[in-house]
């Protein structure tokens, strides 16, 4: 079957071949009618297939598969296997389509393509190896983490417990679970098993592992190595960037600006350079830039979380700008695509309900934050104001409680002391009293002014 670098087509009815260089392969579809006319085996189809995919030929990879699994000669030992290897690419091929689309309807259709693919698969070898992976990182893309996880694990326990991408996908499954020790350990198994090729993305899994566990100087160390290995790893640049911002000196801000604006050169669709970039300008006042890059971010991703951040971003300028009604809604809309742990839109969403004189939703929101983030000293000092004037007795008990840990934290807050006098009046004289002598002393020590009447008579 020729050497590495072409393959042989033999003809019909003849001892003579056509012998095709990789280096100089016809154009797609004139190879196409080639192998329609001569139907060699189907591992050449396969070959060729795989060799139009490396030069960029996608639309040739796809053809030439499809044609493949009706048209090509099986009749040969383990053509099976070929089959599966067929089936597999080409479903493989739809599932990176469907993780790249920014379309939810256009990666729902992709999927589901993937999905018949891997179902024919099925009932030709259950469990082939390389299918059962390709079928778990189907999963993996489509959200079904124990789906995923059973195909991994069915993988590791009966076939081959040194999988790499079965490892990989594990460890991604275990990290999307917060165990980012155990998925730690699966990133490092991979490494030592493929310490001479492993690639740029299993070291930005074990860079993410280690920022989790606050290890941010190793977190560093993983990032940079992925660069060393693959210079255009977008996902690393993004990383090392938001350490570096995250360090809040003027360099490391700097050089976390240049990372995003590297990754931003190299691919312009990627959302969360686009939201990392929008949170930047955002901070230097520039409005316009803001809106531009959060909106290209939006409609860059169908992944709503990061969609999400997107509409965060847009809300937060619209209400640095006073437009209310548009803040409102786009912090509206971030709430519907956030994570249960993204309560950012959730305390700016508070804050205009409470503009529209809403405290009922407004409350709402806030105990939101609080559920994710219970010591949110913003969100206890506004719910505790918002509960002491209801007359529901359950809600002014609460309003004391968060009151109390409120002055706890900031014990110099005049207003919350002043909010929890108040609260106390009608059940704890002696406490209210207490809170509003803490008050009156803050404001002589602090602001350097008279206690007010209001103060006094109480």
């Amino acid at each position: 079957m020729a050497g590495m670098n072409s393959v042989e087509i033999p003809l019909h009815d003849s001892d003579e071949v056509i012998e095709l260089d990789f280096d100089q392969l016809p154009d797609g579809s004139e190879c196409l009618a080639i192998l329609r006319e001569e139907r060699p085996h189907l591992r050449v189809w396969n070959i060729l297939a795989q060799q139009y995919y490396k030069q960029g030929e996608h639309e040739a990879f796809v053809s030439m598969l499809e044609a493949a699994i009706t048209e090509a000669a099986m009749d040969y030992e383990d053509s099976d296997k070929d089959l599966m290897t067929s089936l597999d690419s080409l479903a493989n091929y739809f599932v990176e389509l469907g993780k790249k689309a920014n379309n939810k309807d256009l990666t729902r259709d992709y999927f589901a393509k993937a999905a018949q693919l891997f179902g024919k698969g099925d009932k030709i070898i259950m469990h082939h190896e390389g299918h059962l992976v390709s079928r778990g990182c189907f999963y993996l893309a489509d959200g079904k983490f124990e789906q995923a996880e059973t195909q991994f694990n069915f993988v590791l326990t009966q076939l081959n417990k040194q999988n790499p991408p079965a490892l990989l996908g594990k460890a991604s499954i275990l990290f999307s679970k917060k165990d980012y020790n155990g998925a730690l350990n699966l990133y490092k198994e991979v490494l030592k098993l493929k310490p001479e090729t492993c690639r740029a993305d299993v070291r930005l899994g074990i860079g993410h592992c280690y920022s989790k566990l606050n290890k941010l100087h190793l977190a560093r160390k993983a990032f940079a190595r992925a660069l060393e290995l693959d210079p255009r790893c977008v996902g690393a640049m993004v990383a090392l960037a938001v350490l570096e911002l995250n360090n809040k000196r003027a360099e490391s801000i700097r050089n976390g600006v240049d990372l995003l604006s590297r990754a931003y050169t190299i691919d312009q669709t990627n959302a969360m350079v686009l939201n990392h970039l929008a949170n930047h300008f955002f901070y230097k006042k520039d409005f316009n830039k803001v809106q531009h890059l959060a909106r290209h971010a939006f409609y860059s991703t169908n992944v709503e979380p990061i969609q999400a951040e997107s509409c965060y971003q847009l809300a937060r300028v619209f209400h640095a700008m006073q437009d209310y009604d548009q803040a409102f809604k786009y912090y509206y809309q971030a709430t519907q695509f956030a994570d249960n742990n993204y309560v950012l839109p959730h305390f700016g969403l508070g804050q205009l309900y409470l503009a529209r004189n809403d405290p009922t939703n407004a409350a709402g929101c806030f105990e939101k934050v609080l559920k994710i983030q219970s010591d949110n000293y913003e969100s206890m000092k506004i719910l505790g104001s918002i509960y002491a004037s209801s007359n529901d007795e359950e809600k002014r008990e609460r309003a004391k409680t968060l009151l109390k840990k409120a002055t706890t934290q900031h014990p110099d807050d005049i207003e919350a002391w002043i909010e929890l006098a108040g609260i106390l009046e009608g059940t704890d004289i002696q406490g209210a009293l207490s809170a509003y002598g803490t008050a009156s002393r803050l404001l002589q020590e602090t602001l350097e002014t008279d206690t007010p009447p209001e103060i006094l008579n109480n």
